[in-house]
């Protein structure tokens, strides 16, 4: 696997899919409008007074208004990133708006699927330790015991992640929910990337988006424009991922041989 091709040709589908098309962009930044919103409808200054928390103070139906309308609008955005899961090229437009919607949600769905079982040992674990700690004689084995079906999530998390991110591209390339979810068909995937290439090639990404996430971050802190350059290039790393992972994915597939020249 030629991770530096990986990298430049992720880069370069996304400046033809963002800068190439600044209606594709600027759909991007409505969409997360909602979210970045939140952070205007009341003062955090008044909420936190030292440890103490102003819970009445924060207007709940405007926060829970905004979040409900950015989760609409984010299936919009996933619908999009499903089409680049499909290796579509040139990369794809808004349009089709009914599929792309339900795309979205759909994919929404398998990765929420992938991570019930993570999510389910972690709440085990909290209860658990929780439960220790109100106690008083057991309060050491019950903590224990938490930490260590913590430890068990964590890890459990980690597998969820290598397989949700091939089935989201399995479920995008075959059109069906139930591969999205096929563990064995992922595994046999996995396999023929090579495990070691295949988790190589997350972290390069990992550390690529973390760094780009970085400088968006610190250009987040200029005062005024900051959020709204943060809408901006936020884009960037969803569709630079989308490409990536569905480039990775394209490993799997055997390569038909390059035709032989006429004699």
């Amino acid at each position: 696997m030629d991770y530096g091709t990986l990298v430049s040709d992720s880069i370069g589908y996304t400046k033809a899919a963002l800068a190439g098309n600044w209606v594709t962009w600027l759909i991007f930044i409505i969409c997360s409008l909602p979210i970045a919103f939140i952070n205007f409808v009341f003062d955090p200054k008044k909420i936190f007074t030292g440890t103490t928390i102003h819970w009445e103070l924060i207007p709940w139906s405007q926060v829970i208004a905004l979040f409900l309308a950015g989760i609409l609008l984010s299936f919009i955005v996933s619908g999009y990133l499903v089409r680049v899961y499909r290796g579509i090229t040139p990369p794809p437009k808004f349009d089709a708006w009914c599929s792309l919607y339900l795309d979205g949600i759909k994919i929404a769905i398998v990765g929420f699927v992938w991570f019930v079982p993570a999510l389910v040992i972690f709440v085990i674990a909290v209860a658990l330790m929780i439960v220790g700690a109100l106690g008083s004689a057991s309060m050491g084995p019950m903590v224990g015991a938490g930490l260590i079906v913590l430890l068990i999530g964590l890890i459990v998390l980690v597998i969820t992640c290598l397989y949700a991110v091939l089935g989201s591209v399995r479920f995008a390339r075959t059109g069906s929910m139930r591969e999205g979810l096929r563990f064995s068909a992922i595994t046999g995937t996995i396999q023929s990337i090579g495990w070691g290439a295949y988790i190589l090639a997350l972290i390069i990404m990992l550390v690529l988006v973390i760094l780009f996430s970085l400088i968006i971050a610190l250009l987040a802190l200029i005062p005024y424009a900051g959020w709204v350059i943060q809408l901006v290039l936020t884009p960037i790393i969803s569709v630079f991922t989308a490409r990536y992972i569905s480039r990775v994915y394209d490993h799997s597939v055997p390569q038909a041989p390059a035709p032989e020249p006429a004699a």
